[in-house]
């Protein structure tokens, strides 16, 4: 099968949720508003703090109306204190406005969450959303961290298909006064398969609002996996799951500007776009891949400019 007619199938089977295309994952759950009592449980009770007023003078652009956003995989941020001196390493990074964040974690054990003591580094507001319990009293999800108040925080249980943890998406406001700019922060499993890839994404991003910055770990490898488990590496790009993530979000009126990026991640030898950013309704403009920090993932960026 060549790489467009990968394309056009997978994204066949997305559109119709699966139906047809032997993927069997649960119901899409809707968008729930995420506040410090939800009805989550205290175990996945979001948590949240407002960025220093110092943070938004300081990374206010002219106008208020460009921002640069950062999406990173913190794989864990056992080391928050690595995680902040790599951003802050980086001149791309460390004027940036807003940070999406994956893999992120909490512990009891520690006197801070992991996000909590990152953003006191950098001197950003923040939230963080559990995903999951985890062992050792600790909670796995995703996080926003903003030199801009974040607003309208919501949880979205994506669909599962049994071949991993229960996954997430994030989506909020962030409010830069006289803008507002809609983001959905978004981690995907790893075992999937090309269409069931897609109907994993599909209801995080079906019925996003007109103007929307999406971004995120699609986990778009260039593996097919046997029986939800045995992964085949490939070197044909006719098996590269970025390319049909990116064909399917252009179907849905997003732009890709990070579709010639270059590599994410890095693991055995091996160098992937596993990480993406897409837009609509808003000016763009990529910015660039910097190879820093700790962890498997790069943090990537781009500048936006809001209507």
């Amino acid at each position: 099968m060549t790489p467009a007619s990968l394309v056009r199938a997978a994204a066949a089977c997305a559109l119709v949720g699966g139906a047809g295309c032997g993927i069997e994952l649960t119901s899409a759950q809707p968008w729930v508003p995420v506040a410090e009592d939800d009805a989550f449980g205290p175990a996945l009770r979001a948590e949240s703090a407002p960025p220093r007023a110092s943070a938004v003078r300081t990374r206010a652009p002219a106008g208020g109306s460009l921002v640069r956003v950062v999406t990173y995989n913190v794989q864990y941020s056992p080391d928050p204190q690595a995680i902040a001196d790599a951003i802050m390493s980086a001149p791309a990074l460390r004027g940036a406005g807003v940070f999406l964040l994956q893999e992120q974690e909490a512990y009891r054990a520690e006197a801070w969450s992991r996000t909590a003591r990152v953003a006191e580094l950098l001197g950003l507001g923040y939230v963080y959303v559990p995903a999951r319990e985890v062992k050792g009293g600790g909670t796995h999800g995703l996080s926003i961290l903003s030199a801009f108040p974040i607003e309208n925080v919501e949880r979205m249980m994506l669909p599962d298909a049994g071949k991993g943890h229960p996954r997430i998406a994030m989506q909020a406001e962030i409010n830069l006064g006289d803008h507002r700019l809609h983001v959905i922060n978004l981690h995907l499993d790893t075992k999937l398969n090309t269409a069931e890839r897609l109907a994993h994404l599909r209801p995080a991003v079906l019925e996003a609002p007109d103007t929307t910055l999406v971004a995120g770990d699609l986990n778009t490898c260039w593996v097919e996996w046997v029986a939800g488990k045995v992964p085949v590496l490939s070197s044909s790009s006719a098996s590269d799951q970025a390319l049909v993530v990116d064909s399917y979000m252009r179907a849905l009126g997003f732009e890709t500007p990070t579709a010639n990026s270059g590599p994410t991640e890095s693991m055995f030898g091996v160098e992937q776009r596993l990480d993406s950013m897409f837009s609509r309704g808003l000016a763009v403009q990529f910015g660039g891949v910097e190879r820093v920090g700790p962890s498997d993932h790069w943090p990537m960026w781009i500048d936006v400019t809001l209507p």
